[in-house]
Parts: structure tokens; C-alpha cells; sequence
């Protein structure tokens, strides 16, 4: 078995989730979560740790490296699950002593580095013959609806110019890539099979490949239909099942090496259980099917699937605490533009009415560690973005060095 595959079961079967970086809530739901009673003080510096997957025979070595290092551990009733909190460097030492202590708690040790790690930096992401960088900004994917029935009454079926016009209009106004669609996705709608799919997409996607300068997705569940767009140009699969649909569509990525991927969570009905640690399994798991089909993490994106198999009140949940899912190492997509979600809390405000709401989800998304968000109006997205970017990446040099405007009162 490679290393690759190795770490990726590991981090499945453990699921560490940071608690306390940016949702201390998350904290007290998760010790509730395991059954029992206890109170778990944590300190304002503190950081926690929730994890899962334990076997009886971990469970003595976990307790002794947790107390040589002065961290704090709570277990539910079976053991199986539990939540560490301590100084972020503390509980970093406890994964030290945990692959030191060799079989059967090394794994458990790396998949808690990992997820303390959190894939920092980010490497730049290969699409194509174009490369996606983070962290100076947050990056913008902008949407292309070729179909008739998107819920965001942006479909372009059959217009081609139209379609054209609007992926060279989304470009100039600043997104970093082209999520092309042709099957809508809208809770409802009905399936389309790939044949028509097919003609949908591709004749957009012939239309624009090499016509633009950044990276065309295609948004697809097919593997036939992600097969055909990776021979006409596109650099990225978005699959709405993130590998765990079509049993297809790891080889077609597989074949493709230059080809990167969003992962997305997703499942036919909402999750009964904790929310997050639903998402963060569902995520690895993709991973986990990436890895054993050679498929490296530096190629995914994983999307946490905002208004899929989710309730509206699941959906604001992963928002506020998307921060959870920043243990799985791979950068971050939201995708949660002119949701129904949105037009629920406005009370009933229909897709032309919700840009304030993706605008206000997308900052709070970024401030969570989101590295990409997509969207449908792009320019002002856009705006919005570059004033959250000064406040939580890096305040512009321009606006450093400004001289106050002048006296006031």
C-alpha cells in the first residue's frame, strides 16, 4: 500500500476536526455529541480536537501521551470517539509521541499532524497549462449555465452567444475560472443523460477553450461527460458526488494528470448525525477514493456541498463552522450563490434578490479559511472580496501608506 493511501485512510477512519479555531461552539456540541456529561474548560488560547475510529487498544496510549503533554481528553462510553484540548503546540506534541509509540497508534498520530497542519501553505493548484495560487486573495469561480432550467434563472440552452458573451463578460469582471454546466442540479429537477448533457457543453466549451485566460471547470457527475470536456480543453472536474457516484469518473481523472478536481459533499437525504463530522468523512472519503486511484490530494479541491442533501438550517450551520473542515488539508470551495437558503432568511426574496446574502456568506466563508467561492454576479462578489482580503489576508500597501484624508469635527 503506498503512503499516499496510507494517510488517507487514516485520516478518514480518525476524521480529526479542529474545534476552537473559529467556531468555539463547535466545542461544546462535540463533547455533547459523545454521550457523556462532562464539562471540558478550555483555555481562550487553547485549541480542541474532536476525532473518531479509535480501537480498545489505542485508547491506554492516547490517555498517556495526552497527560505527558498536559492536554485534556474527554471519550464517550464506547471510546471510540473523543475531544483533545490543549495548546495548539501541546497537542501537536501528543501527535509527536503518538508516531513515536509506533503500531497501533503511529497512524493516529499522523492523521492528528495532518489535520493540525491543515495543508498549510497551500501549494498552487495545476489546471491545465494555468495554475491557481492561493492565499494572497480569495480566488472566483464564475458560473455558466447552459441549460433551461437553472434555479437561478441564469440558463443559457441553446444560446451559445449569449453563453459566450457571459463566461468573456464573468472573466473582465475578475473571476479566476469558468464553471461551465449542463445539467442543472436545483432540488427537483430531473436527471438528463449524458447524451444531452454532451450537447449542451460542448459546443460552449469548444467555443471557449483557448479563448480565455483562466482555467475552464466543467460541472458534471459523468464520467462520459468529464471525459469528453477533458479532451476539449477543460482543466477541472466539478462533481457534485466527489467521486462517489459514477464509478467512472476516478479513472477519466486518473487518465488525466494535468486535471484538477472538486470534491464535493454530498448524499440523497440530510445528515441525522453531527453535521461536520458527516461532511469531513464524506470529504476523505473522496480523497480517500482519489488516493487509491493515484490521484494525488494536490490536485483536489474539496466543497463542502452548501444546499446539497443539506436542510436550510444545516446549510447555515456549515458556514458557521466551515472553519471544522480546515483539518482535511485541501483548500476550500463554497458554492452557495442564490441558494434557496438565502432567499429563505429574506423572506422569500426570489435569485435576483440575494446577492446581499451570497455576498454576506461568501465573507463569512473566507473569514472561515475559504480559499475559492462561486458565484453567479462576479463584479460584485469581486468588490466585496477585495475589502474582506485587506481586513483578513493582507491590508494593501496603498491603503498602509495612505495619509489619513484630513481633519475631521
Amino acid at each position: 500500500m503506498s503512503s499516499a493511501i496510507a494517510a488517507a485512510e487514516a485520516a478518514l477512519r480518525y476524521n480529526v476536526r479542529p474545534l476552537m479555531a473559529r467556531a468555539a461552539e463547535s466545542l461544546r456540541g462535540a463533547v455533547l455529541e459523545l454521550g457523556v456529561d462532562t464539562a471540558l474548560a478550555v483555555a481562550a488560547a487553547d485549541h480542541a480536537v474532536a476525532l473518531e475510529g479509535l480501537a480498545p487498544d489505542q485508547v491506554p496510549g492516547l490517555e498517556r501521551a495526552t497527560r505527558a503533554g498536559g492536554v485534556r481528553m474527554v471519550t464517550g462510553p464506547d471510546g471510540r470517539r473523543a475531544v483533545l484540548a490543549g495548546p495548539t503546540a501541546a497537542l501537536a506534541g501528543v501527535a509527536t509521541r503518538l508516531v513515536g509509540e509506533g503500531p497501533p497508534l503511529d497512524d493516529l498520530g499522523g492523521a492528528l499532524a495532518a489535520a493540525l497542519a491543515g495543508g498549510r501553505p497551500r501549494h498552487p493548484l495545476r489546471c491545465g497549462d494555468r495554475s491557481l495560487r492561493f492565499g494572497a486573495r480569495t480566488l472566483i469561480m464564475g458560473v455558466v449555465n447552459a441549460t433551461p432550467d437553472s434555479f437561478s434563472g441564469d440558463g443559457l440552452a441553446g444560446d451559445l452567444a449569449a453563453a459566450v458573451a457571459l463566461a468573456e463578460r464573468l472573466v473582465a469582471e475578475g473571476a479566476d475560472l469558468i464553471d461551465i454546466g449542463g445539467e442543472s442540479t436545483r432540488p427537483g429537477s430531473d436527471p438528463v443523460d449524458a447524451a444531452t448533457e454532451l450537447r449542451r457543453v460542448m459546443p460552449l466549451l469548444e467555443a471557449l477553450a483557448g479563448r480565455l485566460p483562466v482555467p475552464i471547470s466543467v460541472d458534471t457527475r459523468k464520467a462520459e461527460v468529464a471525459r469528453a470536456a477533458i479532451a476539449s480543453g477543460a482543466a477541472m472536474v466539478n462533481d457534485i458526488w466527489g467521486l462517489r457516484g459514477d464509478p467512472g469518473m476516478a479513472p477519466v481523472l486518473a487518465a488525466a494528470p494535468g486535471v484538477a478536481l472538486v470534491a464535493m459533499h454530498n448524499r440523497r437525504d440530510s445528515p441525522g448525525g453531527e453535521l461536520l463530522a458527516e461532511v469531513g468523512r464524506g470529504l476523505r472519503e473522496s480523497l480517500l477514493i482519489a488516493a487509491r486511484h493515484g490521484i494525488g490530494a494536490d490536485r483536489v479541491v474539496v466543497d463542502p456541498g452548501f444546499g446539497f442533501g443539506k436542510t436550510p438550517g444545516q446549510n447555515l450551520e456549515l458556514v458557521q463552522r466551515l472553519g471544522e473542515l480546515d483539518g482535511i488539508g485541501r483548500p476550500l470551495l463554497l458554492g452557495a450563490s442564490r441558494k434557496s437558503t438565502i432567499g429563505l432568511v429574506l423572506g422569500g426574496a426570489p435569485p435576483e434578490l440575494r446577492l446581499e446574502g451570497t455576498l454576506a456568506l461568501c465573507v463569512i466563508a473566507v473569514a472561515a479559511g475559504a480559499e475559492i467561492v462561486r458565484v453567479h454576479d462576479v463584479a460584485e462578489v469581486r468588490r466585496g472580496l477585495r475589502v474582506a482580503d485587506a481586513v483578513l489576508r493582507e491590508i494593501p500597501e496603498a491603503v498602509r501608506s495612505a495619509r489619513a484624508p484630513g481633519r475631521t469635527g
